[in-house]
């Protein structure tokens, strides 16, 4: 099998920051350099709250994990690849403040700044994406130089013509780039396709303040059918930026990870997670990322690993009713031949694992003993989460977790 590999997408990953600690309020230290002029110049808070709202009837009730700023991406190189008319469109909706020419330089530019966006390795991500054509068709050089220097994306030669042979040779070809995570993209190929785009997302980030292991242990988490399961739940008391909204019956509170990456969770009091989610949908986003009161609190917190898949080419972009990957993209310059191009499948994979694993004060010899009269907060209910970048408040990752135990991998429904 011929299989040619360069590079395209990206992705994204984090995890969460706020001020949580042991028994003290802590100080915070940042690991990562902040993002100079990221902030004005780019925010896909809107973008990644439109994508939330078009999630299909199929996931509801379900898990749902995906990556806003991984999924951009991908749109950024295909807008610099697209008539210059659409390419300014398409950056606003993604939430860009565009100034100047749209021309090769600033292909080159806005594709540097989203890669200082993504945290580093040592944060535990593991990322990358894959564009996958057909063998007929060959790719032109400058397309691959950028997507290759800038847009860290790998591109793959597949025999499109023979749907059985090019399945196994995508199959093939995620599983070696995901190192055997991701062994299966599609139950089935839809043609005619000479363009498919895929992306992964794996973030096993690491707390700022560790759990202690010998403390996790099996708890009941409410399912929204009234039933309960046992998932392991960890357990740690500190200082935690926690407030209380009434006007949602729900506790918001922020989790600093390492890496200058912040997690921001809901967790409603009845477990129902409608009224959190028209919140954030509707309310200011300052809302959830200003700091809170430290309040000390004996936190249980479910420990988990959630693989979601989503196929977006039906999704919107936020201030159109123009599709991510539309029809009349004109793609035609990716190839020598200029062939007529367009997006027909588009796969985005998102697995969010959350352990004990921290930096930190050693509390290994630490006995878990609060003092009488200690508040809890039990995260044993369904709850919804955001992974921010600190710097920029651009969001990583958006979902929810309605049972830590459950994959969803019917990537096969669209909205």
């Amino acid at each position: 099998m011929a299989l040619s590999i360069l590079s395209l997408w990206l992705l994204l990953a984090g995890l969460i920051p706020c001020s949580c600690g042991p028994v003290t309020p802590p100080t915070e230290t940042s690991n990562t350099p902040a993002i100079q002029g990221a902030a004005p110049f780019f925010n896909n808070q809107k973008f990644a709250l439109s994508l939330y709202r078009q999630l299909p009837k199929s996931k509801q009730g379900k898990n749902v994990i995906f990556s806003p700023l991984s999924i951009i991406v991908p749109l950024v190189l295909l807008a610099f690849q697209d008539k210059p008319e659409a390419r300014r469109q398409v950056l606003q909706d993604l939430g860009f403040r565009v100034t100047g020419a749209l021309d090769a330089k600033a292909a080159v530019q806005y594709g540097k700044l989203l890669s200082t966006l993504l945290p580093a390795k040592h944060c535990g991500i593991h990322t990358g994406s894959l564009l996958f054509i057909d063998k007929t068709l060959k790719p032109e050089k400058t397309f691959l130089s950028l997507a290759n220097s800038s847009y860290n994306s790998d591109v793959a030669l597949i025999s499109f013509g023979n749907h059985e042979l090019a399945k196994k040779q995508i199959d093939l070809a995620i599983k070696v780039k995901t190192q055997g995570k991701v062994t299966r993209l599609l139950r089935n190929l839809k043609p005619p396709t000479n363009l498919f785009l895929t992306n992964y997302n794996f973030f096993k980030g690491k707390w700022k303040y560790r759990f202690n292991p010998k403390y996790t242990g099996m708890k009941n988490f409410s399912l929204s059918n009234g039933t309960n399961i046992l998932v392991p739940m960890m357990q740690r008391i500190g200082w935690f930026q926690l407030q209380y909204f009434s006007q949602i019956h729900s506790y918001v509170l922020q989790l600093p990870f390492t890496c200058n990456i912040s997690g921001v969770f809901f967790l409603p009091n009845g477990g129902d997670l409608k009224e959190c989610e028209k919140a954030l949908l509707e309310q200011s986003f300052d809302t959830w990322i200003r700091p809170f009161p430290l309040r000390k609190r004996w936190l249980f917190f479910p420990k988990f690993s959630i693989p979601v898949a989503l196929q977006l080419e039906s999704f919107k972009h936020v201030n159109s009713n123009l599709k991510l990957f539309n029809k009349r993209m004109d793609l035609s310059g990716i190839t020598l031949q200029k062939a007529p191009l367009k997006v027909t499948t588009a796969m985005h994979r998102a697995e969010l694992a959350v352990n004990e694993d921290g930096e930190g004060e050693d509390v290994s010899k630490t006995r878990v003993n609060p003092e009488p009269g200690l508040a809890t907060l039990h995260f044993n209910r369904s709850f919804l989460l955001l992974i921010l970048d600190e710097a920029s408040n651009n969001l990583l990752f958006m979902g929810r977790v309605v049972n830590p135990t459950k994959v969803n991998m019917d990537a096969v429904h669209r909205p």
